[in-house]
């Protein structure tokens, strides 16, 4: 497998079929930790797909699902039977990865590993749990027009971070996350 952003976003969905499962995006990158697994659903609520009713609030709890169990210390990812059999259409999966590419070819050039102590045992697990409690927060922001871009943003910087063991990109991260609390709690202001 690849160390490259780009070529990772293509490894995403399958291009032979029509649908492509988060069940066979974990497949994919069980090896290669919870970083791409995080990117893959904080892509899909940040791009234009995440403005499909539905879409954001799925998202957040699969990221939460994804995050915890790295706050835990497992080595690899598991998901429920109901988020893995959840299926995306792989052409408008396609779609949302081209429109990625040109961020993530920049955003690739700036990445590397530094301050990876954050990237360890315990920042790492501390880090995973805040990302969890942003996850959640998606969830009650999906009632508001585009605020779920903030914390999907904030996360895909986050999954980049901890897949290129970059402390900056997870400190930049977790520094937008604190973004997602004022909005969550906005949001529920106006429930």
């Amino acid at each position: 497998m690849s160390d490259s952003i780009v070529e990772l976003l293509d490894e995403m969905y399958d291009e032979q079929s029509e649908k492509t499962s988060l069940g066979e995006v974990v497949e994919r990158f069980e090896d290669r930790g919870f970083g791409p697994l995080l990117l893959m659903p904080a892509l899909i609520a940040l791009l234009p797909t995440g403005a499909i009713p539905g879409v954001p609030t799925l998202c957040g709890l699969t990221l939460f699902f994804i995050c915890i169990q790295a706050a835990v210390g497992r080595k690899s990812p598991w998901l429920p039977k109901v988020l893995k059999e959840k299926e995306v259409s792989s052409d408008k999966l396609e779609s949302a990865i081209d429109k990625a590419k040109p961020y993530a070819q920049k955003t690739e050039k700036l990445l590397k590993p530094r301050m990876t102590f954050l990237s360890h045992t315990p920042a790492k697990n501390i880090i995973a749990g805040y990302c969890a409690i942003a996850a959640l927060g998606m969830i009650p922001l999906e009632a508001l027009p585009f605020a779920v871009a903030l914390p999907a943003f904030a996360l895909c910087i986050t999954a980049l971070g901890m897949a290129n063991r970059d402390g900056v990109f997870l400190s930049l991260g977790i520094l937008l996350q604190l973004g997602t609390g004022y909005l969550v709690f906005k949001a529920i202001g106006m429930m």
